[in-house]
């Protein structure tokens, strides 16, 4: 640090922090959820059982939703509108409070206002404003779409730190897995930019404690002629929630309470919130 004349100033004395040991535990913080599917496989739906749930509504799907369990209308932030509305009701005090449950419905979309935000207030090289992530060049709209998304990660990281969960709701898409052992395959996993080197997917999915994918039970696809491009699938359509990864799909789960949650759970029933009872009560599963 310079002072006057270009001379080194004293720099301020730091107070030493005291420091103390405990359990390392996530008493009075918030769950951190993402749940992604195909469109209308219930995920607003499921979300309107979480624990006190309020909607921050970046489509108008949910305004025809109601709670299976009570009948009542979903609860939403009106009012919300692009990107800087979802960081000033997230940071608003008091609209989330401990124990309740923010619903960002869908995350597809809000990152749609992200790119809209980061057009706005973020210039190429040249001082240009761009309409495309492509315009700033080769990779450099991505980085910029990342770092927009990670504000909203550090203002929802406060609201979990406050005691208020926070429940994703995505879009499902794929894309190409590299294999250096093998043929690249297909993953479904949650609709958000995957670019290699500035995922805004994997920044989200490293950052919560569930991922959860719904999905239909015992899909099988089959080709009764051999050269056929595509198959046919069958199954059962009654839907589950799968909360584990496999190759083609993208899903994980922590313990809670010490017990696992299963790898999948039912959701045949629009009321059937088992997956709650896991994630916030800590219902016993033995493996």
């Amino acid at each position: 640090m310079l002072g006057m004349g270009g001379k080194p100033s004293a720099i301020p004395a730091r107070v030493a922090k005291v420091f103390s040991v405990k359990p390392w535990t996530e008493e009075g913080q918030g769950k951190k959820i993402l749940v992604y599917s195909e469109s209308g496989m219930g995920k607003t739906t499921l979300a309107s059982m979480a624990p006190q749930a309020r909607f921050i509504g970046a489509d108008d799907g949910g305004r025809m939703i109601v709670n299976p369990k009570t009948g009542a209308r979903i609860s939403v932030v009106e009012g919300v509108a692009d990107f800087r509305d979802v960081r000033d009701a997230i940071r608003q005090p008091g609209l989330f409070k401990l124990g309740e449950t923010a619903v960002f419905d869908t995350i597809t979309f809000i990152e749609k206002w992200a790119e809209a935000y980061a057009f706005e207030t973020i210039k190429t090289d040249k001082g240009l404003t761009v309409d495309s992530i492509e315009g700033y060049g080769y990779g450099k709209g991505y980085k910029h779409l990342l770092d927009v998304m990670r504000l909203l990660l550090a203002d929802m990281e406060g609201l979990v730190r406050q005691g208020t969960n926070i429940l994703l709701l995505a879009q499902q898409s794929q894309t190409t897995v590299a294999n250096l052992e093998g043929t690249d395959y297909l993953q479904d996993g949650p609709k958000l930019a995957a670019n290699k080197n500035n995922s805004v997917r994997t920044e989200f999915v490293e950052w919560v404690d569930h991922v959860f994918r719904i999905g239909h039970q015992s899909v099988v696809v089959t080709r009764d002629d051999k050269r056929a491009i595509r198959g046919k699938a069958t199954g059962s359509i009654d839907r589950v929630i799968y909360t584990r990864k496999q190759l083609h799909y993208l899903a994980k789960s922590r313990p809670v309470n010490g017990y696992t949650i299963p790898e999948t759970v039912a959701f045949s029933q629009p009321d059937d919130d088992s997956l709650w009872k896991f994630v916030f009560e800590g219902a016993r599963v033995e493996e």
